[in-house]
């Protein structure tokens, strides 16, 4: 019995060191359930809480002249509302003087302003021949070496009038030391008859379509097909006639009756043959 006794009292001398070791600690505990630490003098931390409010309410009421400050400082505020500007030209007066400005600068800036900048479509400058009664410059003497005559006609020299070759060009004759009408010819020659009756003629991109009167046709040999036309040019020709004279490049398509089609590019050669047998007609008083 005195043997229990003093087990129990061992027992009960050892317990408040057990608890101890398991009391809960309060800065275990998470922030939002610790109790609130007891301050000597709390009016102290108020005191200090309110001047530094004051000083940053005092910062932000300062608008910073830099606006690339780095620093954590507020530029600016919104605390101050903008004052509203109404005089226009007041406004305009302050950004044209933001900077002072010389003469040459303000006239720069100035044709900068009036400058249009919309944006315009430019084509290639070229528009459709029409006719122009302009004098010829050039001399009867300056155009002879290109000139033959056949008979009482007036062509070019360098056209070949058998009817195995390709040819267009301009002809006329005299009549009584007069020039008589200008006529356009053309001729045609291939292993396969086209039997054309409408010709377009395309120069520096533009059409002009021309109707022959009365083509000729016939067979050069077993192979060979030949077609050639001979039509006097009359006042509803001029804008034709002109631009075969000027033209940069120029073109022709001779269109058949069953929808076929002959183009050929004219050559520089054929181009001064216009230009030069044109001139020529004017200068001897040959008009259309």
């Amino acid at each position: 019995m005195r043997r229990f006794i003093l087990l129990l009292m061992a027992a009960l001398m050892a317990a408040p060191i057990g608890l101890a070791g398991i009391m809960p600690d309060d800065n275990d505990k998470d922030p939002s359930i610790k109790p609130g630490i007891r301050r000597l003098h709390p009016e102290r931390e108020r005191a200090k809480a309110r001047k530094k409010l004051q000083e940053q309410m005092s910062r932000k009421a300062e608008v910073k002249a830099d606006p690339w400050d780095t620093s954590d400082e507020v530029w600016g505020t919104v605390d101050v509302p903008p004052v509203a500007v109404k005089d226009d030209a007041a406004v305009e007066g302050h950004r044209l003087n933001a900077t002072t400005k010389t003469p040459e600068e303000q006239a720069l800036v100035d044709e900068l302003i009036n400058t249009d900048y919309s944006i315009k479509e430019y084509g290639m400058g070229l528009r459709r021949m029409t006719w122009h009664d302009e004098p010829v410059t050039a001399t009867i003497d300056d155009l002879m070496p290109y000139i033959t005559t056949d008979g009482n006609e007036c062509l070019s020299k360098y056209v070949n009038r058998e009817k195995g070759s390709n040819e267009v060009y301009f002809i006329f004759d005299f009549q009584d030391s007069v020039p008589g009408p200008l006529r356009l010819c053309v001729q045609y020659c291939a292993d396969d008859p086209l039997n054309y009756d409408e010709l377009t003629f395309n120069v520096d991109g533009f059409d002009y379509p021309f109707f022959p009167a009365d083509p000729q046709r016939g067979k050069l040999d077993s192979k060979l097909y030949w077609e050639s036309s001979e039509d006097e040019l009359k006042p509803a020709h001029k804008d034709l006639v002109y631009a075969l004279a000027h033209s940069h490049w120029a073109m022709i398509k001779l269109k058949g009756d069953h929808g076929i089609s002959h183009v050929k590019m004219l050559t520089d050669g054929q181009r001064d043959d216009f230009a030069h047998v044109w001139a020529l007609y004017r200068l001897l008083g040959g008009n259309l």
